[in-house]
């Protein structure tokens, strides 16, 4: 089963060190002309282009932030509500 070149250029991105290859060395690893690969990004919404350089987008650690805030913020509430009685 092939996936989509798409998913491929994903993925093969990501799997670098620095989740960055050029344009070319991308074209090579998913085997298709170096006019081909910009057409790949637009379709997926994990790279970005900047300059001749693939990169995959940097995740944001917002969510997990406040998620673990909101459990604190809980865990305290709940010290000083049982410290009273």
């Amino acid at each position: 089963m092939n996936l989509p070149k798409h998913i491929e250029l994903s993925q093969a991105v990501k799997a670098c060190k620095n989740k960055a290859m050029t344009i070319d060395d991308a074209a090579a690893e998913i085997r298709v002309p170096d006019y081909v690969v910009p057409m790949l990004v637009r379709k997926n919404d994990d790279l970005v282009i900047e300059g001749n350089v693939v990169m995959a987008k940097r995740e944001s650690n917002g969510p997990v932030i406040l998620t673990v805030l909101g459990f604190v913020v809980i865990i305290v509430i709940a010290g000083l509500i049982g410290g009273i009685g």
